[in-house]
């Protein structure tokens, strides 16, 4: 993931009755000796928009490009 993709949890996917909760990719997050990676997330809307960034973990994010669309 790089600055400026467009994410949402992996669990909002998997949760049908939720709206997605779309957010923006606008840091790395640094840390010492830390093997998990993190980045700051900016969301546009859910739960966590009303902060300014949050701190998530790479593994809780997918890209909403790799979202395949639903067959109706």
């Amino acid at each position: 993931m790089q600055v400026g993709d467009l994410v949402t949890w992996k669990s909002d996917i998997l949760n049908d009755t939720m709206p997605l909760e779309y957010g923006v990719v606008i840091g790395e997050h640094k840390a010492y000796r830390r093997m998990d990676r993190h980045i700051w997330v900016k969301f546009m809307n859910g739960d966590h928009s009303h902060k300014a960034r949050t701190l998530c973990n790479i593994n809780h994010l997918v890209l909403v490009e790799d979202i395949k669309p639903k067959r109706t």
